[in-house]
């Protein structure tokens, strides 16, 4: 028997978790009272705190901001990281982070049994935390702490599956009123009334991994073609036409003088063969490095470009956390809520023509559209002239502050 198998009526099964959800929250609170004198001590000095988001890449980009915020709140704590093994080197790199826990597939929809959660959640009571911020909207994530014995238990409450939170933080159910997923992350900080000053998204790579990074006299412009791709899920929808980018990298080559990197996973490498493919730049002035770095060498790779360019992706994320400017070009997903962090920095931009302003892919999932015509509508004129906002033409092709 596997946990959160699709079922054949999703939208009813959805009415079906949050109604059980709502009506757990009692007996839940009732447990609670119990613990309250040790809910107490964690509430004035935690000292030791775990983190709780098994997926996926970008998404783990976009919780760091919170991470900065507990490490300077509580600098005395150790802070674990729980996350999957498709995940985990984000936290691995970032200096607020104690210690990552490999969770495997447990928290990943359809690839872990009932064994493989009653044992993890054996593993994280033996490691007496006091307390957890579960970062996922699913309720069996949700539930993991409470199993683990963590006395205080903070998270989203999307939909009533916050039942077995201690804090339960609200999350807007209405496409109408878009939120940062960052700033969904840093409403818990400001829950519990910890100081926020600056939040920025922060992955840091290695001296060693600094070291292979490809340097170029002049504009680099690291440009993604994919994406849409992670552990349980495809959404190859939010991938701006193929045609498109090559026009595009043409002239970031002939009019700005540019050097490019085509970046992206091993999983990438066909989409960058196929935009070679016809491309007429001169020889060495397109850089193909898909499937030819790690993710913490394509971010210091990353550091030392000038710009990024590509879709709504984990690569548009880290190229934010190592802090350049972004251009994110967006379609069923919204820059509101997935866009580059922070989202008053002047250098990022998000390319956004959905007809409605409504996004398709909403709170984790993806509604039937029947035009799908959003990617469609951003023209490469838009996108050149969003590169010309940030990078000028002229001898020096310095970023605009």
């Amino acid at each position: 028997m596997y946990i959160e198998r699709s079922w054949r009526f999703p939208a009813l099964r959805q009415h079906i978790i949050s109604a059980l959800c709502t009506l757990l929250r009692f007996p839940f609170a009732l447990l609670d009272l119990f613990r309250a004198p040790f809910v107490q001590r964690a509430k004035k000095h935690p000292r030791s705190i775990v983190i709780i988001k098994p997926c996926c890449l970008g998404d783990l980009i976009m919780t760091t901001p919170l991470l900065e915020v507990l490490y300077r709140a509580y600098p005395e704590a150790r802070i674990t990281y729980v996350a999957g093994s498709w995940s985990k080197v984000i936290p691995e790199h970032h200096p607020a982070v104690t210690e990552v826990i490999d969770c495997g597939s447990v928290g990943i929809p359809g690839r872990y049994s009932l064994r493989d959660y009653r044992a993890f959640a054996r593993r994280l009571r033996a490691l007496h935390f006091d307390m957890a911020f579960v970062l996922d909207r699913s309720p069996m994530l949700t539930l993991l702490p409470w199993l683990a014995g963590v006395p205080r238990r903070v998270g989203p409450d999307s939909k009533g599956r916050g039942f077995s939170l201690t804090d339960r933080v609200p999350v807007s159910s209405s496409s109408e009123h878009l939120q940062h997923e960052a700033d969904i992350y840093l409403d818990l900080a400001r829950a519990l009334k910890l100081p926020i000053e600056q939040p920025s998204m922060r992955f840091v790579p290695t001296p060693q991994e600094c070291q292979t990074a490809q340097h170029y006299q002049g504009t680099q412009i690291a440009v993604f073609v994919g994406g849409g791709s992670n552990p349980g899920m495809d959404l190859t929808a939010k991938r701006w036409p193929l045609e498109r980018y090559r026009a595009l990298v043409q002239k970031l080559v002939w009019d700005l003088g540019a050097r490019v990197l085509l970046i992206g996973g091993p999983g990438d490498a066909p989409l960058t063969q196929q935009l070679l493919e016809g491309l007429e730049v001169p020889t060495g002035s397109v850089l193909d490095l898909a499937g030819k770095t790690s993710i913490g060498e394509l971010a210091a790779q990353l550091e030392a470009c000038s710009l990024y360019i590509g879709n709504d992706s984990s690569p548009m994320h880290l190229a934010a956390a190592v802090d350049i400017p972004v251009i994110g070009i967006f379609g069923p997903t919204s820059p509101e809520e997935y866009g580059p962090y922070p989202t008053n920095d002047p250098r990022h931009i998000g390319l956004w023509k959905h007809p409605t302003r409504q996004p398709c892919f909403f709170l984790g999932k993806m509604r039937e559209c029947q035009n799908c015509t959003c990617m469609q509508a951003i023209t490469v004129e838009d996108a050149w002239e969003a590169v010309q906002r940030l990078v000028p033409s002229g001898s020096d092709h310095e970023v605009r502050p």
